[in-house]
C-alpha cells in the first residue's frame, strides 16, 4: 500500500480543492488506482521494465516528466482501474447517486433478444474517472497532452472489453426470447487488450518550427493539430525509452541486476521462459542460481464445517538471479554476440 501512497495525496489534494461531491467516490478512485498498478506490475512482471516503485508517482509529478512508451501505458491502466472500480461500485449500488444503466431496458437488440437486466454504468464511471485523474495534468504542454490523451485511450479500452451477457427466458427452457446487458470484463482482459495498444504505440513527432518559445496558446494549436490524426484508441509517446538493463535513479531506473528470472518449466510462458535471456545475457549479467527455503500450505483438509486447514511445509527449491560477471564489470555491446554463446 505505501507504493501508492504518492498518487493517494493527490487524489486527496484534489478533493480538497474540488467538487464536495466527490467525497464519495475518493475511496473507489485509490481502489482503482492500486488496481491499475498491480496490473502493470503483472503485464511487465518478466520485461526490463517491470513498473517499479518509482514509476508509481505518475509521470505528471516530481522528477518524473518522461513520455515514454512505458509510461504510456502506465497511464493508460491507472485511467481504467480508477474508470473501472467506479463503474462496478455503482453498479453495486455503492453510491445513491448511481445504479445500473437502464438507458436501453426493453429496447429491441436483435433477432430473439432485447435489452434488460443490470448493464454496467460506464458512462458513469467515465465521467468520474475523467474528473479525478484528468485534473491531475495541470500544465499545457505536450507531454501533459499526450498524458490526457493515454488517460482517454484507458477508459477507451474499457469500453471496447465490455461483453454482452444473456439470460434465457421461455417455456420449458426454451431460450425464446433473451434479455441481455453489457458487463465489465475481468480487468486482466483490459490490461491484455493496453499491452497489445503499448507493443505498437506510436512515437509523436511534433512539427516545432510555427512554435514560438513561450507562446503557449501556439503550442497547445500545434498539438491539438497532431494529436487530430491519431485514433483515441492508441497508445501515444513522445521519448525513445532510456537504457533499462542499466540502474539510473535520476530517471527511476532500477536496472535488471538483481532480477528475478525463470528457467526450465514447461508451464511457464514464453516471456518467462526467455526471461533469463532478456533481463539477464541481453543486459551483459550472468545467471546465477541459489537455493532458497521457500515456506507454503500444504497437506490441506476440509473440515466440517467450513474450514479448510493446512500445515506449513518448508521446501528447498532453485532461483535464478541476474548478477555482475567475475570482476564485477558488464559486457558491453561488442561482446554480446560472444555472451549469447556463453548463456548459461
Amino acid at each position: 500500500i505505501t507504493n501508492f501512497v504518492f498518487l493517494d495525496r493527490s487524489v486527496n489534494n484534489f478533493l480538497m480543492t474540488g467538487p464536495k461531491a466527490f467525497l464519495t467516490y475518493a475511496n473507489s478512485v485509490q481502489v482503482g488506482a492500486r488496481m491499475g498498478i498491480h496490473e502493470c506490475k503483472h503485464q511487465f512482471a518478466w520485461e526490463k521494465w517491470n513498473c517499479p516503485e518509482k514509476t508509481l508517482q505518475l509521470s505528471t509529478h516530481i522528477g518524473l516528466r518522461s513520455a515514454t512508451k512505458e509510461t504510456s501505458f502506465l497511464h493508460a491502466i491507472s485511467a481504467a482501474g480508477v474508470m473501472y472500480t467506479l463503474t462496478k461500485n455503482c453498479s453495486m449500488g455503492d453510491f445513491e447517486n448511481c445504479g445500473c444503466d437502464d438507458s436501453r431496458i426493453g429496447q429491441a437488440g436483435g433477432k430473439g433478444w432485447i435489452w434488460g437486466g443490470c448493464s454496467d454504468n460506464v458512462e458513469f464511471g467515465e465521467k468520474i474517472s475523467k474528473h479525478f485523474v484528468d485534473a491531475l495534468e495541470g500544465g499545457h504542454d505536450s507531454r501533459a497532452a499526450v498524458n490526457l490523451h493515454n488517460n482517454e485511450a484507458g477508459r477507451l479500452a474499457v469500453k471496447a472489453t465490455m461483453r454482452k451477457a444473456c439470460k434465457c427466458h421461455g417455456v420449458s427452457g426454451s431460450c425464446s426470447i433473451q434479455t441481455c446487458w453489457m458487463q465489465l470484463a475481468d480487468f486482466r482482459e483490459v490490461g491484455n487488450y493496453l499491452k497489445m495498444k503499448h507493443q505498437r504505440a506510436m512515437k509523436l513527432e511534433l512539427d516545432k518550427k510555427p512554435a514560438k518559445a513561450g507562446n503557449s496558446a501556439v503550442n497547445r494549436g500545434i498539438i491539438a493539430h497532431t494529436l487530430r490524426r491519431i485514433a483515441k484508441t492508441e497508445l501515444i509517446y513522445l521519448e525513445d525509452s532510456p537504457n533499462y538493463c542499466v540502474k539510473n535513479q535520476s530517471l527511476g531506473v532500477q536496472g535488471t541486476e538483481g532480477r528475478e528470472c525463470t528457467k526450465g518449466d514447461k508451464n511457464f510462458s514464453q516471456k518467462e521462459k526467455k526471461s533469463c535471456r532478456s533481463l539477464c545475457n541481453e543486459c551483459g549479467f550472468r545467471v546465477v542460481q541459489k537455493r532458497v527455503e521457500v515456506v507454503s500450505s500444504c497437506n490441506c483438509k476440509f473440515h466440517w464445517c467450513c474450514t479448510v486447514r493446512c500445515e506449513k511445509c518448508m521446501q528447498v527449491v532453485t532461483k535464478y538471479y541476474c548478477a555482475r560477471r567475475e570482476g564485477g564489470k558488464r559486457h558491453n555491446n561488442k561482446t554480446k554476440r560472444r555472451d549469447r554463446a556463453q548463456r548459461h
